[in-house]
């Protein structure tokens, strides 16, 4: 069995991991117990999941279930024995479990040190630091009511690389910058291979894009400066990471008419992901339901043209996009007028599977919010419908 311990946004990481191993598995898989914390998957091969892993930005780290214990483990060592133990699904006493095991560990004489500081789980920095993924050494035990299992982790989301992806927080505050996890989470689901982003804005897709190892990218925008700048930006940031554009294809084009774009044209674009500017930022001293209305009909003009003529060109890939929903007086004002477009025009496909649920909005939309903000995402994957 193999156990992911989930991000933040539990339920944008489950929906990441089922639709990357259900299309790379074999045999549909098979969850065993899924939470706010972790999700347990059957029937999946460990060198599937580690070939994979780096893909998984919503994902904190992953362990296997293993037949043996820390003596069997601790004896294979050469060297003093470093671990670290963690223990989750029902509470223990950890720090009584740490100095037991340091004991056992003692009566067979082991010298050992566990590196679990004031006797709290360890962060995933910290086992970075002390090399305990790659010694084999950071452990879990997992307690459920009737048994115990006993873990080892064998991968780690790497925090210093994910800085240097999460480029400008500040940036993203500022502008509505569409976060790089969140793109991360929509390019995988989309289950993209070539990607084209009609709304380019601040380029966020097209670099997630590339650094999950799609070598072709395509955009366009109704801003001439903006494609122009996001051409100088991706061969530029292709340069610093030492990645091969094999073709890209940018051009200035009105979202309404997507219908007339030429990139469309090419075989092998299989996916749509993007997201429109979210308009104006909002504060608690600005906000009122006039402003939100004038931004619902400003969007709604576009998107509802978007989609009519998707539909015209029977566009068939997957389309993966986020709209925006606010929160005024402590009450979520979503753009439901956006859905009867969606519903005219297109097909929501569900990213679960039956049995997963509230887990999803009625919708069948995912949410991603973030503190002290108060405009927020709501993401569908879409099929437009076929043309009469």
């Amino acid at each position: 069995m193999i156990w992911f311990l989930l991000g933040r946004e539990y339920k944008l990481s489950i929906a990441e991991i089922l639709t990357v191993f259900n299309q790379l598995n074999d045999t549909e898989i098979k969850t065993v117990y899924f939470g706010n914390d972790f999700l347990i998957i059957d029937w999946l091969d460990k060198q599937l999941v580690l070939n994979n892993a780096d893909k998984l930005w919503w994902t904190i780290k992953i362990v296997e279930i293993i037949d043996w214990n820390i003596l069997d483990i601790a004896t294979e060592h050469e060297w003093k024995f470093k671990y670290w133990i963690s223990i989750y699904w029902i509470k223990k006493n950890l720090k009584s479990i740490l100095n037991q095991t340091k004991k056992d560990l003692k009566s067979w004489w082991i010298s050992s040190r566990f590196i679990n500081k004031d006797f709290k789980n360890i962060s995933s920095a910290q086992i970075i630091g002390e090399k305990l993924v790659k010694n084999a050494t950071d452990f879990s035990y997992i307690y459920t009511n009737d048994r115990i299992y006993f873990w080892r982790t064998i991968w780690v989301q790497n925090i210093d690389n994910y800085s240097k992806r999460d480029y400008s927080k500040d940036r993203d505050m500022q502008t509505w910058m569409l976060p790089p996890k969140l793109c991360q989470m929509m390019l995988n689901i989309s289950w993209w291979k070539n990607v084209y982003d009609p709304f380019v804005w601040l380029w966020t897709v097209l670099i997630e894009s590339l650094l999950m190892w799609n070598t072709k990218v395509y955009w366009s925008d109704l801003n001439e400066k903006m494609v122009e700048t996001s051409k100088s930006n991706i061969t530029n940031f292709a340069k610093e990471y030492n990645l091969s554009l094999e073709d890209q294809e940018f051009i200035k084009l009105n979202a309404k008419f997507i219908n007339e774009s030429s990139i469309l044209q090419k075989k092998e674009i299989d996916s749509i992901v993007s997201e429109w500017y979210l308009w104006e930022i909002m504060t608690k001293k600005n906000i009122s339901i006039d402003r939100i209305n004038k931004q619902k009909d400003s969007l709604l003009s576009i998107y509802t043209k978007f989609f009519e003529n998707l539909k015209k060109i029977s566009y068939k890939w997957n389309l993966v996009i986020c709209f925006p929903f606010w929160e005024i007086n402590w009450k979520y004002i979503y753009f439901e007028e956006i859905y009867n477009e969606i519903n005219k025009y297109c097909i929501v496909e569900k990213m679960y599977p039956e049995n997963f649920k509230d887990l999803t909005s009625k919708s069948w939309s995912l949410l991603y919010k973030r503190d002290k903000q108060l405009v927020w995402r709501e993401i569908f994957k879409l099929k437009i419908k076929e043309a009469n």
